[in-house]
C-alpha cells in the first residue's frame, strides 16, 4: 500500500493501456500509483475504425488510494490590470482527438504537473467519432520525478 507522497516503485514508462479496439460506451484504465511523482506525460495511439473517427478522454487523479476521482482541470486565466481583480475560469477538462488520416496516429498529451500530491491516476474514454465503427486506442506513460 502506498502512503502520502512516498515514491511509488514502479518504473518511469508504465503502459497503462495497450492499443486496443474502444466503444462508445465510457472506460475507464486500471489505477496507476503515482504518488511522489512530480509530473507525467501521456503518449497515446489512435487509429481511426471510420472517416471522422474519434477518442473522448479525460484525465483523472485521485488524492488517496481510496479517495474518489477528480477530473484535470483546464484553466483560462484572466488578464491581469492595475486596480482591478482578476477573474479566471476552471472547468473540468475533456479532450477530444480525432483522427486525420487512415493509419494509426501518435500523439503526446502533458507533462502534466503532479507536484508529489498526487497518490493514483487513470484516463477514462469513449470512440465518439462513428460509435457504429471504433477505432483502437492505446496509452503509455512516462512519470518524472525532477522538477
Amino acid at each position: 500500500m502506498l502512503f502520502g507522497n512516498t515514491p511509488a516503485l514502479l518504473p518511469s514508462v508504465v503502459r497503462l493501456r495497450a492499443t486496443a479496439i474502444i466503444t462508445n460506451v465510457l472506460q475507464y484504465t486500471a489505477a496507476l500509483p503515482s504518488a511522489g511523482f512530480h509530473w507525467l506525460t501521456f503518449f497515446m495511439e489512435y487509429e481511426r475504425g471510420a472517416a471522422n473517427g474519434a477518442v473522448l478522454f479525460q484525465v483523472q487523479a485521485s488524492p488517496a488510494v481510496y479517495g474518489g476521482w477528480y477530473p484535470l482541470p483546464a484553466l483560462a486565466v484572466g488578464g491581469v490590470v492595475v486596480n482591478v481583480d482578476t477573474a479566471s475560469n476552471i472547468q473540468r477538462e475533456t479532450i477530444t482527438y480525432g483522427a486525420t488520416g487512415a493509419g494509426s496516429e501518435a500523439f503526446i498529451y502533458g507533462p502534466l504537473p503532479l507536484r508529489g500530491t498526487v497518490e493514483q491516476i487513470r484516463v477514462g474514454f469513449l470512440e465518439i467519432g462513428v460509435p457504429g465503427t471504433p477505432g483502437n486506442f492505446g496509452i503509455d506513460v512516462v512519470m518524472g520525478m525532477a522538477e
